[in-house]
């Protein structure tokens, strides 16, 4: 695989194409974007770009260093990521990295550290690599892959050149599906409208119940009433069984995508509220029911419910209690969405 093979992605490859042939590459990026668009396949392919012995834009993908890049068995690229059942990159991979770096390339000009989930460093880690990214070794390529640029600190971000990732399109996320996962066309393209442009999700989802769930839950929530937030938030458990889970992470992932699907009703009646026609809707099927119910919702109360849900999102991602978290939420919510005259100070 080289760069003709990543999707939707085609300023950041000119971008790079263009610094490679020109010898004009950076010493430290931040490729950001949300997960499963493609920001760790280009990272390995640029490396490929980099290292390969035929020089030129792109890797060749034939040569010995494309070839052990890709079986990950390269002296000069190192990955770093979360270990298993962690949350965080710890002190003590930010160390080795350090130590990987003191050492000159042995078989490149360059050496290069990828490092995913960046915005998953604690404290102390944030500390060690800001000390690398203020003297980094003149052969030095330093990669930081991340979804939010808030979680990361300004003193990182400001000495690392920002590449922003685009989402898939939905035409790419069922091309990828149909050709490299083999599902039928029709649930392939089912689950690229419901991806939000992630391939990564998209795959997920296919091996879940994911689709029956998001259709009871627009079905549910274009029924609720103001005061069915407790019980609102017991069926959700259930329904999306939630609760059977026992591994904590496995809970959480679910969550997410449960309030990943609040986001996109809330964002699909935003988009039937402004008229922007040239959007897709990710619940296209209800699109006549979307279009009604935008009409009973100021713009306002519709950005403040997706701040709510966004701000859920990031509780999620610092442990919140599951079951608090969700009934806060969609209390929240069905405030904003029937309530009228409130102050926003409540929020």
């Amino acid at each position: 695989m080289s760069f003709k093979n990543i999707s939707c992605q085609d300023r950041v490859i000119n971008l790079f194409q263009k610094a490679i042939i020109h010898d004009h590459l950076a010493h430290a990026y931040i490729f950001v974007g949300q997960e499963g668009i493609g920001k760790t396949l280009f990272s390995k392919e640029l490396a490929k770009a980099i290292f390969c012995q035929h020089p030129g834009a792109d890797a060749c993908d034939t040569c010995s260093h494309c070839q052990r890049i890709a079986n990950d068995h390269f002296p000069d690229l190192l990955f770093i990521l979360p270990e298993e059942n962690s949350r965080a990159i710890k002190i003590e991979q930010l160390r080795y990295l350090q130590e990987f770096l003191n050492v000159k390339p042995l078989e490149s000009k360059y050496k290069i550290a990828i490092i995913q989930s960046a915005d998953k460093m604690n404290e102390e880690s944030s500390n060690c690599l800001l000390k690398t990214l203020e003297e980094p070794p003149s052969y030095a390529i330093i990669v930081l892959i991340i979804t939010s640029l808030e979680s990361v600190r300004e003193t990182v971000r400001s000495r690392c050149q920002i590449i922003r990732f685009s989402p898939l399109s939905v035409t790419a996320v069922k091309d990828i599906l149909v050709n490299r996962f083999q599902l039928d066309t029709k649930q392939a393209e089912r689950l690229a409208c419901i991806s939000n442009g992630s391939i990564e999700r998209a795959a997920l989802l296919s091996g879940t119940r994911a689709l029956e769930n998001k259709n009871w839950l627009v079905d549910r929530i274009l029924t609720l009433e103001m005061n069915d937030n407790l019980s609102f938030s017991k069926e959700l458990l259930n329904e999306w069984h939630i609760q059977d889970l026992e591994v904590l992470e496995e809970k959480r992932s679910q969550v997410k995508e449960l309030i990943i699907s609040f986001l996109l009703y809330y964002r699909d009646l935003l988009v039937c509220k402004t008229g922007e026609n040239d959007l897709p809707l990710h619940y296209r099927d209800w699109k006549e029911a979307l279009l009604s119910k935008s009409t009973s919702l100021s713009d306002d109360v519709l950005f403040r419910i997706i701040n709510v849900i966004k701000t859920s999102l990031e509780h999620l991602d610092r442990n919140a209690n599951i079951t608090l978290l969700l009934e806060n939420m969609i209390t929240k919510i069905l405030y904003l969405q029937f309530a009228r005259g409130i102050t926003q100070s409540i929020f």
